[in-house]
């Protein structure tokens, strides 16, 4: 990963909604970074997204929808996890 990303985010859907997310890992695979996000008051219900960088100090955050993605990021978020107990 080339930035610092923040440990809190706030993002906007399509609909023009606000949620937040805590940050818990961002995890580089494949010349992507997709971060592990986990959605205000829920406590083990994450989400995966990519950060596509924008230019040099903005990056967006796009819903991963493939499930196998989705799955291996998970996987290996996991795996980080338990290594570091």
């Amino acid at each position: 990963m080339k930035e610092e990303i923040e440990e809190f985010i706030e993002l906007t859907d399509k609909d023009g909604n606000k949620s937040k997310y805590e940050i818990l890992d961002v995890i580089y695979r494949d010349d992507e970074d997709y971060a592990v996000l986990l959605p205000e008051g829920s406590e083990d219900e994450v989400v995966i997204f990519r950060v596509v960088p924008l230019d040099r100090d903005e990056v967006e955050y796009v819903e991963v929808t493939d499930d196998e993605i989705a799955d291996s990021i998970f996987e290996e978020f996991v795996k980080r996890i338990d290594s570091e107990e």
